[in-house]
């Protein structure tokens, strides 16, 4: 069982909509919602999704993981302008063609799941490819910079009357990546899960070198959904990239 199929019975007790992301989303285009559509990449059991569905033309979710897609896809009911797909994000300029979103939204730190740099490019160029002339690239990763330089070792954990989520990070600087390992704990039943992935340790100089040799000319830099500046300090690191 893989790590987000083993947690998605309690992914939204782990990670509830942040509904910050949607006040996000909506300032990042100067259009009205009615007219806009939107990729959510990395959807998992797809409340973004569903809450963007309320107001936008047409809202795609995709993920990686079936358990997930299967989850948002009881979400959808008889919303015509609301779908969900299994799908790869890099398989998304073959599955949607040119000019076809308005937005893609890829938060939750979903992009350094991808296992090279050499593949954050690819998937650079494929959202490129499906964006409208106007679109905009937003997503969301950890601040990489904060924890290779600090050695931050472990980010709080996550706790509720349901379950708590603890978070630890191992640096490994020969390849580049990090070991994201987690427990979650199951307060009912005092099961624990616990998961160890590698993740692509990509700093902010990268993505930004990255962003510009696909086609990104416009590049903007948060620390968190609030559009405050990034620093040293930021938890999260925030992209909202443009043609």
């Amino acid at each position: 069982m893989n790590f987000y199929q083993s947690i998605s019975t309690y992914y939204e007790y782990i990670f509830p909509l942040n509904k910050i992301q949607l006040e996000f989303i909506q300032k990042s285009h100067s259009k009205s919602a009615s007219e806009l559509s939107i990729l959510d990449i990395g959807c998992a059991t797809g409340n973004l999704s569903v809450e963007l569905a309320k107001n936008y033309k047409k809202v795609v979710g995709i993920d990686l993981d079936k358990a997930m897609v299967k989850r948002a896809m009881t979400k959808t009911n008889a919303k015509k302008n609301l779908k969900f797909k299994f799908e790869n994000m890099l398989n998304i300029g073959s599955s949607f063609g040119e000019s076809n979103f308005d937005i893609i939204a890829c938060f939750g730190n979903t992009l350094v799941h991808l296992e090279s740099e050499e593949m954050v490019a690819d998937f650079f160029k494929k959202a490129q490819m499906v964006l409208k002339s106007s679109g905009k690239l937003l997503f969301q990763i950890i601040n990489y910079d904060r924890i290779i330089d600090q050695n931050i070792t472990s980010l709080p954990s996550i706790e509720n009357k349901t379950i708590k989520f603890e978070r630890n990070y191992n640096y490994l600087q020969k390849e580049n990546k990090v070991e994201f390992e987690t427990i979650l704990t199951i307060k009912d039943s005092k099961n624990k899960i616990r998961n160890c992935i590698p993740l692509l340790a990509l700093r902010k100089q990268t993505i930004e070198k990255l962003l510009l040799e696909t086609g990104f000319s416009k590049i903007k830099f948060y620390g968190n959904f609030k559009r405050e500046e990034l620093t040293k300090n930021s938890m999260p690191l925030i992209v909202e990239a443009s043609f």
